[in-house]
């Protein structure tokens, strides 16, 4: 502190004091000069004496009273840097955030620190002003969150795995809020991204996001987090983009089991066959209800296709087939697995059956066929079995084929060269369960 100029002005004083005290003494003995005596200044005080003061805003205090020249000084030289001396009747000054502030406040008031100035005059009386120093930061004094996550016995963390949390944050400088700010997110580290609001904007999930505040000065941001993201700590953050300020926040990401629950209506489909050995097939529909979208679509066997994927919103129908053409002796069992945009799931059974009906036996009509050299061709009719058809000779040169329902034996000819055959040939028709012969009479040979 510079104490030099009040010392210099308390010497003067006090030379000043001790010559009117002489002449005071002298005028009362009778042989001194006759005067009025000195008139003391009205007590010291300054004003404003209290108040809440916003940091780095310029403010001035006014001295009434006292003895010039005044020494002012403060009790927080880092908040508020004052010691020095002067005679004007106000001083000015701006104090620094404050980094510690006082302890036990409410949580829901600006952060301060109290200050104490003190003037002190020429004659040594003093007087004191006591302020809350408040920070005053333009991008405000931290932020909230509200989220859907479970909150089990306390409050909801401020985001968790695979949810959706908006960030609340008003812009304030001198107590006062801005409306109609522009405010700029950052992603900085951590399991999610900003949402845009505007669904028909693409992409959806960004790692910068502006926002504009509203006219009560409140500026709200959606994050979504990643689906089965592990617990930590993430950093954003947010710059005013009139000035270039920023402010760097944190919020805690709780990994937890998703909270949505999707419902499949319905939720299996069972497609029987018509027949023993043929499992069934066919196609149904189901509504997806519940979660978030979009969902991803998984099948567990390669018989099953479902569709489509993605699946786009709550309330879409997904279409589970079965094809044509799977055989088996027993039950298949798949399943359709939809999984939403939270990591929440849903399964769709599915199962192929064979069925327990059978066909006629298999019955050819004639059993009994002649062919010649002339004519080597002949037919028949064949019904029932269980499936497809197939048909096969003993003849080397027979041959026999069946199209539907008919079954055709063809003699070839010539014979090149003439070779004595047998003169019967047997025709097996089989479905791969059962056999039916067919008996054809043929030449030995066809020149």
């Amino acid at each position: 502190m510079n104490f030099a100029a009040l010392r210099s002005v308390q010497s003067l004083l006090s030379i000043a004091f001790v010559a009117s005290a002489a002449v005071f003494l002298a005028s009362c003995g009778g042989g001194g000069a006759s005067g009025s005596p000195a008139t003391a200044g009205s007590p010291i005080s300054i004003t404003p004496q209290a108040g809440s003061l916003y940091a780095g805003v310029p403010y001035t205090i006014s001295i009434v009273g006292g003895r010039r020249p005044y020494l002012i000084t403060s009790n927080e030289q880092t908040l508020v840097a004052l010691g020095y001396s002067t005679s004007s009747s106000s001083f000015e000054f701006v104090a620094n955030n404050p980094g510690v502030v006082d302890v036990g406040q409410d949580p829901d008031q600006v952060p301060s620190r109290t200050l104490i100035i003190t003037v002190t005059d020429s004659s040594g009386a003093a007087t004191t002003g006591t302020y809350n120093v408040l920070q005053n930061f333009f991008t405000g004094y931290g932020v909230s969150y509200q989220s859907i996550c479970a909150s089990g016995t306390g409050n909801a963390p401020q985001a968790c795995s695979g949810l959706d949390s908006v960030i609340r944050f008003s812009p304030t400088s001198q107590g006062t809020r801005y409306g109609n700010r522009v405010l700029q997110f950052d992603k900085i580290r951590g399991d999610f991204q900003f949402v845009q609001e505007d669904p028909a904007v693409v992409p959806q999930l960004v790692n910068q996001l502006r926002a504009t505040t509203d006219q009560t000065g409140l500026v709200l941001a959606r994050i979504r987090v990643t689906v089965a993201a592990p617990t930590q700590i993430a950093t954003y953050r947010i710059t005013d983009v009139r000035t270039g300020v920023t402010t760097d926040q944190t919020f805690l990401i709780v990994q937890q089991d998703p909270t949505t629950t999707i419902n499949l209506i319905p939720n299996s489909f069972t497609f029987t066959g018509g027949l023993a050995g043929t499992c069934g097939s066919g196609s149904g529909q189901s509504i997806v209800l519940g979660g978030v979208g979009p969902y991803q679509v998984f099948t567990s066997s390669p018989f099953i296709i479902a569709g489509p994927n993605p699946i786009a919103r709550n309330g879409d129908l997904v279409s589970v087939t079965v094809p044509v053409g799977v055989t088996a002796r027993s039950a298949r069992t798949g399943t359709v697995t939809i999984i939403d945009s939270q990591g929440a799931r849903g399964t769709i059974t599915v199962t192929s059956q064979p069925g327990t009906g059978t066909l006629p036996p298999i019955a050819v009509s004639p059993t009994t066929l002649t062919l010649t050299c002339v004519a080597p061709t002949g037919s028949a009719a064949v019904i029932g079995g269980n499936g497809s058809l197939s048909a096969v000779t003993s003849h080397p040169r027979v041959q026999a084929t069946i199209s539907g329902n008919v079954l055709t034996v063809t003699r070839l000819v010539p014979d090149l060269p003439v070779t004595p055959y047998p003169t019967t040939a047997t025709v097996a028709i089989t479905d791969g369960a059962t056999i039916v012969n067919l008996t054809a009479t043929v030449p030995a040979s066809c020149p």
